[in-house]
């Protein structure tokens, strides 16, 4: 008997330790979906720039039928577009929402020549290093 509770305790401190990590892995995993879903953007933005005078303001515009990201790990919106850039926006939803260090993250093309990639509360750097695979 006293061998099974000792077993029991064993896999309640592994799981306690290994259950957070796996989940911050799996957090972090998951951003991919939404670098892959911003870079899509990216590329359909420049795509109908070629056509038209200025960025597209809405998703729908650029053939999205939802705002979802392909994972559905997070809600896509651009925040901003005029005729020299725009602001891609990757907000966390569901479990990934508790990816606290990397929300939002963004995608924002600048004076139609720089790309800035950022995350969290900063609006032009990625301190958390969440564009990083």
């Amino acid at each position: 008997m006293s061998e099974l509770l000792v077993s029991l305790a064993l896999l309640t401190v592994l799981t306690a330790v290994a259950l957070p990590a796996y989940q911050a892995q799996q957090r972090q995993a998951r951003r991919i979906d939404a670098q892959s879903a911003l870079q899509q953007l990216q590329l359909e933005q420049a795509r109908w720039r070629g056509t038209q005078s200025s960025h597209a303001t809405d998703l729908n515009s650029l053939g999205w039928t939802s705002d979802l990201s392909p994972g559905g790990h997070y809600r896509l919106s651009i925040e901003e577009a005029h005729s020299e850039g725009y602001t891609l926006i990757a907000t966390p939803i569901g479990p990934q929402a508790r990816d606290n260090a990397c929300a939002p993250m963004r995608l924002q093309l600048r004076h139609m020549a720089t790309v800035v990639v950022s995350s969290g509360n900063e609006l032009a750097s990625d301190p958390g290093r969440c564009w990083r695979q």
